[in-house]
């Protein structure tokens, strides 16, 4: 008998082992799957918008359905690197909402769960996603990057054969326009002017009586004859002409034509704007655009982690209250877009500002550090009870005026 009670006695650590174990992986499992789903809608939501922001060049040029297509794949990788850390909040904070709406926290807590049987879901799937933000923006968003220019060079070349036909003005994007007169027989151009203001501070227009268009391998070259490249700095006013007998644009990127050089630095490699060419167009003219991208690409995996950790102060533990649930459901809401919010205006900045540069990094690794200690020791966070018992009176106060309004509306119905 003795030795059968021993026996038991033995199994139970393994058996509560298991049980934690089985805990975790259904805590993993339902945060993995609304996080997914809610990747899902929101990433649709936002590439909507991106392709309508895009779509009028191939309406314009009358692209075939496989250019729609090839347009909105490559933009899901830049929109997953920007929609991941929201989906995660979502996943996790929906899961921990309903499992102590449901009183499974409570359960668990009573059955000797400790803290790290949540967290450990959270942290192992906020760290995978983290990774997979990693390494989307090093390696995959760039080359998708480089595609989306291929197809809307591809595109904005036809709509320049487009003006060419037509004899009208047209906008090839904003700040870009371009008329031709006529086609002459050879397939020269006749009456070339292109206006070009993207860059702020500075307007180009060429002039230009003659050209032709011809392809060197992949790309389209514009070559311009007897004219002239009027420059103009918005803010000074100051105006310089310059005459040319030839002249070449790259239709692609309308860059003077040098290759690959020319790639915009979010269509580059990591490997090459950690050293760039000393004849890239951005490091002479634009450094700051090359430091932004970097910087861009370094400090948006972060942001998984962060809000795991986040999601997990704020909502890992019992609450007997659902007021008080609710109002720790808005603080991580505020939170989170706060953090994020300030990451995009850093990041934006990083390329000018070196305070703004390390900021990028700062934020974030802070989040992670003072949010994952507090997770770590099992300490969660809410509103001080004041704060919560008053939010709890405006709250009544709200409900009970806004029910004798509707009783009068219907009573004067």
């Amino acid at each position: 008998m003795d030795g059968t009670r021993a026996t038991g006695l033995a199994r139970l650590p393994t058996r509560r082992t298991e049980l934690m174990k089985q805990i975790e992986r259904y805590i993993f499992r339902r945060m993995a799957m609304l996080t997914f789903w809610s990747l899902v809608a929101a990433t649709s939501i936002v590439l909507t918008t991106q392709v309508l922001i895009r779509v009028d060049v191939l309406t314009t040029t009358g692209a075939a359905l496989s250019a729609f297509l090839q347009l909105a794949a490559t933009l899901i990788p830049s929109v997953l690197v920007t929609v991941v850390p929201f989906a995660l909040l979502i996943g996790v904070g929906q899961v921990l909402s309903g499992m102590n709406a449901d009183s499974e926290l409570v359960v668990m807590e009573g059955a000797g769960a400790g803290p790290a049987t949540i967290l450990k879901p959270v942290l192992i799937l906020s760290a995978a996603l983290s990774i997979f933000v990693l390494l989307v923006g090093n390696f995959v968003e760039p080359w998708a990057n480089r595609k989306l220019s291929d197809v809307l060079a591809e595109a904005q070349s036809d709509l320049f054969s487009m003006a060419v036909r037509s004899g009208t003005f047209q906008r090839i994007e904003d700040g870009l326009h371009v008329q031709i007169n006529e086609k002459l027989p050879g397939g020269e151009l006749s009456g070339i002017f292109l206006s070009d203001t993207r860059t702020e501070g500075r307007e180009l227009i060429y002039f230009a009586k003659q050209g032709m268009v011809q392809e060197l391998g992949d790309v389209k070259i514009l070559y311009m004859t007897d004219g002239e490249v009027q420059q103009r700095a918005t803010g000074s006013n100051q105006i310089s002409n310059v005459s040319f007998s030839s002249y070449a644009l790259d239709l692609a990127a309308f860059l003077p034509a040098a290759g690959g050089a020319n790639r915009r630095p979010k269509e580059q490699p990591t490997s090459y704007l950690l050293d760039p060419r000393a004849d890239d167009y951005f490091v002479r003219n634009s450094p700051w655009v090359v430091k932004e991208e970097i910087v861009g690409r370094f400090s948006s995996w972060l942001y998984p982690l962060a809000f795991g950790f986040i999601a997990f102060t704020f909502l890992g533990k019992a609450r007997s209250n659902r007021q008080e649930q609710v109002q720790n459901v808005f603080l991580v809401s505020v939170l989170a877009l706060s953090l994020r919010g300030f990451g995009f205006y850093s990041g934006d900045a990083a390329g000018r500002s070196l305070t703004m540069e390390v900021l990028s990094y700062a934020l974030p690794v802070s989040a992670i550090v003072m949010f994952g200690f507090l997770a770590g020791t099992g300490r969660t966070l809410t509103l001080p009870r004041a704060w919560s018992q008053l939010n709890g009176r405006l709250y009544e106060a709200a409900l009970a005026r806004f029910d004798r309004f509707t009783g009068t509306r219907q009573g004067n119905a």
